[in-house]
């Protein structure tokens, strides 16, 4: 239920795929193949260990909703065929009392309601378009940008922004008099809604943001190793212009869609304006990273051309790339230093980037290009591992 799904939780379904078209199920062979793969959750550190992350406060009569990040939860959207996997549910729902957590059910979702109904007798019911908050408050709201940078009873800042979903519940594991598909859960009102918190009160940073910056790097690292293997294939041999220049657009449309992408509150998609961007020191560092990109896109761009031959242009990368690695060493989430494992990473991070640049710079100076031919796709591919694995946490 997060705008990011969109993008990165797209992933291919594995399990048992129940289409649009597929023969009709009863009631019974569906409750029966959702418990069959949901039975490990009913002990909730099970679902965190599988990458289940709490996306919700307790909603009265649903319970708290927890999203697997590798879930296909819109595959449909680039599909045209809408369909659900049985096998892996993108929501699991959950009650809690007293520290004890119990499962619930599952939900599904599509960008629409399917034509043909997947689950008979289910309830799709349509999910505004919602603005969500660090205290897990959502308000209404047509688009990311325009949503409140805060929210205006707590104060908490915007987190993430989803566009309008049909979504169906399952309740397997929890009694419902409206039927195992019905919309909300008569039997979990006792279990009351979210409790509204004091105004002013700090909470502290989101799992979906968390999850958010995880995918957002680990989809950099896909695109990392994609942009290190076009490099080394432009320096097999000596190619005209554009086939010398591949890398250089990949450079840029990375540039581009970090820009727009690593933050989903701040401008140009978030509802932040464009002038808050210089109040927040890691948004602004973000920014900074993909005009690097673009930058560096541009110039083996001109260098491919044939615009930017020798002298000191061969040298512009190089300290590009020395100067973002050198930042990494002072990206701090939060504002704050803390030597822990997001710190590590982009210390490594900073390591090759920094690394890379000295490699560019003493292989372009002493026209070491067999040096220069592995050396750089291999530092860009090593940035990109690093990320692929990247964790939150």
């Amino acid at each position: 239920m997060r705008r990011f799904l969109v993008g990165v939780l797209c992933l291919l379904p594995w399990g048992a795929v129940v289409p649009a078209a597929a023969g009709p199920r009863t009631p019974d062979e569906i409750i029966a193949e959702v418990r069959h793969h949901t039975a490990r959750y009913l002990d909730i550190a099970r679902a965190r260990e599988d990458g289940f992350v709490q996306i919700s406060g307790m909603e009265p009569r649903h319970g708290y909703h927890f999203l697997n990040a590798s879930s296909p939860l819109l595959s449909a959207m680039y599909d045209a065929v809408s369909g659900i996997d049985l096998a892996r549910p993108p929501m699991l729902l959950y009650v809690e009392r007293d520290g004890q957590w119990q499962l619930a059910g599952v939900e599904y979702a599509l960008p629409r309601k399917p034509d043909v109904n997947p689950l008979p007798g289910a309830d799709w019911h349509q999910h505004e378009a919602s603005c969500h908050y660090r205290d897990y408050r959502e308000l209404p709201g047509p688009s990311a940008r325009d949503c409140p940078p805060a929210h205006p009873v707590s104060g908490e800042r915007f987190v993430l922004w989803h566009p309008t979903l049909a979504v169906a519940h399952v309740w397997a594991w929890y009694p419902n008099p409206a039927g195992p598909f019905a919309e909300e859960n008569a039997f979990l009102a006792p279990y009351g809604g979210a409790a509204p918190e004091t105004p002013g009160h700090a909470h502290a940073r989101n799992p979906a943001e968390a999850l958010y910056s995880q995918m957002t790097h680990r989809a950099s690292g896909a695109l990392l190793v994609v942009l290190g293997a076009v490099i080394f294939w432009e320096g097999r041999r000596a190619r005209r212009f554009p086939l010398n220049a591949v890398s250089a657009s990949i450079w840029i449309a990375f540039g581009v869609y970090l820009f727009a992408t690593a933050d989903p509150e701040a401008w140009p998609s978030g509802p932040k304006r464009f002038a808050e961007i210089f109040g927040d020191l890691s948004v602004l560092q973000h920014k900074l990273y993909a005009l690097l990109l673009v930058a560096i896109g541009v110039i083996e761009g001109l260098r491919a051309y044939g615009t930017l031959r020798g002298g000191h242009a061969r040298y512009l990368v190089p300290v590009i790339a020395t100067l973002g690695g050198t930042s990494l060493f002072v990206h701090l989430h939060d504002g704050s230093f803390h030597l822990n494992a997001i710190y590590l990473q982009h210390a490594a991070m900073g390591v090759i980037a920094v690394g890379l640049g000295a490699t560019l710079w003493l292989t372009r100076r002493t026209h070491a290009e067999r040096i220069l031919r592995w050396a750089w796709p291999s530092c860009i591919v090593l940035m990109g591992i690093v990320l692929l694995f990247y964790v939150e946490g």
